[in-house]
This record gives C-alpha cells, structure tokens and sequence, in this order.
C-alpha cells in the first residue's frame, strides 16, 4: 500500500469516497467545481491511499495562517477509508502523512472537526494522539 498525492484524475474515485463518508449522494456538480478549484489551491492537501492500484482512502488537510494563533494551522476537513479497509492501518498511515504535511508547511497545530455521531471516529483521533479541548458551532445560512 502507498499514499500519493492526489490529482485531478483520481476525481471520481475521491467522489465515491466521499458520498460514502457522508452517507449521502452529494451533489456532483458541485463536488466538481470545488474539487477543480482545490486541487490547485496551494494551501490545500489531497492524499490517496492506494492498495493493488485501488484507491482506498482519502485525506484533505487545508492550512490557513491565523490570527489567534499567530502561526499556521492545518486543519484536517476530510479522512476516509472504504469500509473493507477500515481497521486495517490504513487511516493512520493517512493521517500520519497529513501530519508530515503539517510539519512541513510550518504548521503549529493540527486541526480536526469531527460529527458528534462519529464515535468511532473520536475514538481514532484520540488514538492518534490528538486532544478533545474545544467545540465547533455550527449555523446553517439561509439564502
């Protein structure tokens, strides 16, 4: 198994992961649009995990400088690995290669939102070393 970097070819395999993450269909259209626009976004950081040429995992960090912390800071927004692979070592490998990314973008923190439901998920990112210190609000907009 390997990780890459991800490319704009690999868009319907990202795609696939993703709607399996959120359990949803999610609109293709505009996973597109943005999917084209991030990939080409310096400060956004796309992995795949691939095994057998396969892929089987997703990683997405997006480093932002912020004023708070007067520094940058990468925040994971999406990591996914198909249902058969999970438990298997591929999330780690994963989310230690977003780490690296962090590190060599001159991250000072590494980030991570996480869905209440997503016990799991917690229960991962804690075995990862990470700490639960804050809460994330959240408001719909209404157009």
């Amino acid at each position: 198994m390997k990780i890459i970097a991800a490319t704009i070819n690999h868009l319907e395999s990202v795609y696939e992961l993703l709607c399996e993450l959120e359990n949803e269909i999610l609109d293709k259209i505009a996973f597109t649009k943005i999917y084209q626009n991030n990939i080409s976004n310096e400060n956004i950081h796309y992995i795949l995990a691939v095994y057998e040429s396969n892929i089987i995992g997703f990683g997405s960090l997006h480093v932002q400088e912020l004023l708070h912390h007067c520094a940058y800071v990468g925040e994971i927004q999406e990591l996914v690995v198909s249902k058969e692979h999970q438990g298997t070592g591929v999330g780690t490998m994963l989310f230690n290669e977003l780490n690296k990314i962090a590190l060599t973008t001159s991250c000072q923190q590494l980030e991570v939102a996480c869905n209440f439901l997503r016990k799991k998920s917690h229960k991962f990112y804690l075995k990862q070393g990470m700490k639960k210190s804050h809460y994330k609000f959240t408001c719909p907009l209404l157009t």
